[in-house]
C-alpha cells in the first residue's frame, strides 16, 4: 500500500510539474483574433453582450449556443485573461482524466505517459489560443469520459455512482449547449449505463433498480434544468423559448419545407439547388422576397464561402442555413423575435401547401430539419471518408503553429481587449528575448513530440494485439467505450462530409476525442508491457 501511495503521490507530482510548465510556457502566447463575423468573433461579441442588460434583437444575437459565450464572460467576471482561462480548463480536464485512469487501471506508468500526451501535445499551443467552442468542447468532453470510468469503477457502491451520476449531468449540461451535435455523445453515456445495468442486474432487485433509475435521472435533469432556464431568459429578453435559432420552431420548420422539396435534384452536400429554389419561388411569395438576396454571383457573399468549401455552383448545404437567415435579416424580418418566426413559418405553410396540392415534387415531411439524408449512392463515399479521417486523428494533435494570429491592434482593442482582459497590444511582447526563448523551448519539445508519438502509436497497436486477449473484461469494456465514442464522432464528422459541407482535414471536429484516442494508446502500451513482464524465461 506504501508503494501504491508513492506511485499516487508520483503521479500528482507530475501532473502538477506539468501544468506549471505549460503555464509558465503559454503566458506569452495572444488570444487568436479574428474577423469572423459569424464565427470566432460572434462568440466574443456574444459574450460581451451577456453582460449587458440592454441587447436588442437583430440577426446575429441568437445565431450561436450560449455555453462558450458564457464561459468567456464567467472569465472575464472572474478577472481571468481568457487565454489562462482556457488552458486552465483544459488542463483540469486532461488531471481529472488521468486520475480517473489512476484509479481505473491502477498504473501509474499509464497515467503518467497520458498526463505527458495530453499536456504536451503541439496542437493545443494553438487550440486554445482560438475563440471557437471547440476549445470548450474538448475537455468538457475529457472530463466526460473521465466519469465515466468513475461510474464503471463504483456501479456496485450507490452513493459514489449517484454522485458521480449526478457530476456526468452537470457536465453534460454544458456539453449540450455547447455545440448543436450535442446528441453523438448519447451512445457513448447509453453504452456505458447498458454495461452497467447489465453488470448489476439492475432489474433482478427493487434497490438495485431504485439505484439505477435515480442516476439516470440524474444524468438528465441537469441538461433540462440548464437548458430550460437559457429558454427562459431567452423569452424575458426577446419572446422566443428557445437557447439559440437553431432550435427556433419557425426556422425548423421553413429550413425542413425547402429541403423536402425535389429530393431527385438533391446532390452530395447541396439539399435546396438553384433549380429547387426557383420552383419554389413560383409558388411562394414569402421564400421569393429572399430571392435578390439568395441568387448573387459566386464570388460574393456566402456564395464565395460555400465555394472556398468545394461547392461553386450552389450553396453548399451547411452554408445555406447561414445564406437563408442572411436574406431573411436583410429583408428586414430580423427586428424582433415574434416577426421572425413568423415569416419563417410563413413560409413552411407555403411551401408545405404547395406540395399537398402537388404543385411541388415533395418527399414526406421528416421529424429532422437540418440532417440532410443519407442516400445510397453516399455510402461508399461516407464510409471511405470516415476512414481517412480516422486515420488524421492520429495526426491531428502533431500541428504545432505559434503565429499570433491576426495582429490588428485596432480590432483587438475594438473587440478583444475588454471582455478577454488581453491589452491590445499583448503581440508586441512576441519580440522580447525572454518569450522567444519560450517559443524555442515549446519548438523543441514539441519536435521530440511528433518523433516519439508514431514510434508510441505503434508500440500501442502491438500491445493490443498481443496483450488485448489476456486483458480483463472491465478493462476491454471501458475500451470499447473509448472506442465507440471515436467511431461515432469520425462517422458523425464523415456524414458532415459528406452530406453537408466539406470539413477538410476535420482537425477542428475531431480533436474533441483526442483524449478518448491517447487513452487507447496508454491502455496498449500497458497492456504490452504486463504481457512482456509476465512472458515466461526461456528454459
Amino acid at each position: 500500500m506504501a508503494q501504491l501511495s508513492r506511485r499516487g503521490w508520483g503521479v500528482v507530482g507530475l501532473a502538477i510539474a506539468l501544468v506549471v510548465f505549460k503555464l509558465g510556457a503559454i503566458a506569452h502566447l495572444p488570444i487568436h483574433a479574428s474577423l469572423a463575423r459569424h464565427d470566432n468573433l460572434r462568440y466574443i461579441i456574444r459574450a460581451t453582450q451577456l453582460l449587458d442588460p440592454h441587447v436588442p434583437y437583430d440577426g446575429l444575437v441568437l445565431a450561436r449556443q450560449p455555453g462558450y459565450p458564457a464561459f468567456i464572460a464567467a472569465s472575464s467576471l472572474l478577472g481571468l485573461p481568457l487565454r489562462f482561462a482556457q488552458e486552465l480548463v483544459y488542463l483540469a480536464a486532461g488531471v481529472f482524466l488521468a486520475l480517473s485512469l489512476q484509479r481505473w487501471l491502477q498504473s501509474a506508468r499509464a497515467t503518467g505517459l497520458f498526463l505527458l500526451l495530453y499536456t504536451l501535445a503541439p496542437f493545443s499551443y494553438h487550440w486554445n489560443r482560438q475563440t471557437l467552442q471547440e476549445v470548450l468542447y474538448l475537455p468538457l468532453t475529457a472530463a466526460i469520459l473521465g466519469v465515466c470510468l468513475h461510474l464503471l469503477k463504483d456501479h456496485r457502491q450507490p452513493r459514489r455512482f449517484l454522485l458521480n451520476a449526478l457530476i456526468l449531468g452537470i457536465l453534460l449540461a454544458g456539453f449540450w449547449n455547447t455545440r448543436p451535435e450535442g446528441i453523438w455523445i448519447v451512445p457513448i453515456i447509453a453504452l456505458c449505463y447498458g454495461y452497467i445495468a447489465l453488470k448489476q442486474s439492475c432489474f433482478a432487485s427493487r434497490p438495485r433498480f431504485t439505484t439505477f433509475t435515480a442516476a439516470s435521472l440524474l444524468t438528465v435533469a441537469p441538461g433540462v434544468v440548464l437548458t430550460s432556464f437559457l429558454a427562459w431568459t431567452t423569452y424575458l429578453d426577446y419572446g422566443l423559448y428557445h437557447t439559440y435559432d437553431l432550435k427556433a420552431p419557425g426556422l425548423r420548420a421553413a429550413y425542413s419545407s425547402l429541403q423536402r422539396v425535389a429530393p431527385e435534384r438533391q446532390r452530395p452536400q447541396i439539399t435546396v439547388p438553384a433549380a429547387t429554389r426557383a420552383e419554389i419561388y413560383d409558388v411562394s411569395p414569402s421564400f421569393r422576397r429572399l430571392a435578390p438576396h439568395l441568387e448573387i454571383p459566386a464570388d460574393d457573399g456566402w456564395r464565395a464561402a460555400s465555394c472556398g468549401l468545394g461547392v461553386c455552383d450552389d450553396y453548399a448545404a451547411g452554408i445555406f442555413f447561414w445564406a437563408l437567415r442572411d436574406a431573411v435579416d436583410s429583408e428586414g424580418f430580423y427586428q424582433s423575435a415574434p416577426k421572425t418566426e413568423a415569416f419563417y413559418q410563413q413560409i413552411a405553410r407555403e411551401v408545405n401547401g404547395a406540395c399537398e396540392r402537388n404543385w411541388l415534387d415533395c418527399q414526406p415531411q421528416t421529424w429532422v430539419s437540418f440532417v440532410p439524408s443519407l442516400s445510397g449512392n453516399l455510402v461508399i463515399p461516407w464510409l471511405r471518408r470516415s476512414g481517412e479521417l480516422g486515420y488524421q486523428l492520429t495526426r491531428s494533435s502533431l500541428v504545432l503553429r505559434l503565429d499570433s494570429g491576426l495582429e490588428d491592434i485596432e480590432l483587438r482593442e475594438r473587440y478583444y481587449r475588454e471582455i478577454t482582459r488581453e491589452a491590445a497590444d499583448f503581440i508586441e511582447a512576441r519580440s522580447l528575448p525572454g518569450n522567444q526563448v519560450k517559443d524555442a523551448l515549446i519548438t523543441a519539445v514539441s519536435q521530440l513530440y511528433q518523433w516519439l508519438f508514431p514510434v508510441l502509436l505503434g508500440l500501442a497497436v502491438l500491445g493490443w494485439l498481443w496483450g488485448g486477449l489476456s486483458a480483463s473484461q472491465g478493462l476491454l469494456i471501458g475500451a470499447g467505450i473509448l472506442l465507440w465514442c471515436i467511431v461515432v464522432r469520425v462517422l458523425l464528422v464523415a456524414y458532415i462530409d459528406v452530406t453537408s459541407w466539406s470539413v477538410g482535414a476535420g482537425d477542428r471536429y475531431l480533436r474533441p476525442v483526442l483524449p478518448a484516442f491517447w487513452l487507447l494508446m496508454v491502455i496498449g502500451l500497458e497492456l504490452g508491457i504486463r504481457r512482456w513482464e509476465k512472458r515466461k524465461p526461456p528454459t
